[in-house]
């Protein structure tokens, strides 16, 4: 899997490369890219599409119906990079499936993973 990793003070982005089945905390969603968005209220995940993150991410050239938006009251810039797992503010990405355990109440890991490598 290729993909990406952008931050400024106020969006922090992973591109996915491609839309792809993620596990979130609330439930399964398709999306290409998880956004994390500094903003005053306390932590959430959106669903992807619905959020009043809209013009905030069109101005960073995403399109909000492939992006999950989380929300932290952290800087986006001091997020933590583990191996290929990111983690801001209360919410860790793991773009190559599940961990072991999670860490943070807030997650989104990538699906099928194992099986993609197996195939190749």
């Amino acid at each position: 899997m290729r993909g990406s990793l952008r931050a400024t003070g106020n969006l922090l982005v992973v591109d996915l490369g491609e839309v792809r089945r993620l596990s979130t905390e609330s439930g399964p969603r398709l999306a290409r890219y998880v956004a994390v968005v500094r903003a005053e209220k306390l932590r959430a995940c959106t669903r992807a599409g619905t959020n009043r993150f809209g013009p905030l991410l069109l101005r960073h050239g995403l399109p909000p119906g492939e992006t999950v938006v989380y929300t932290t009251t952290d800087d986006t810039l001091d997020f933590e990079i583990e191996g290929r797992t990111v983690r801001v503010g209360g919410v860790a990405i793991y773009p190559e499936g599940p961990p072991a355990w999670v860490e943070t109440p807030y997650y989104v890991w990538v699906e099928g993973t194992d099986d993609e490598e197996g195939a190749t």
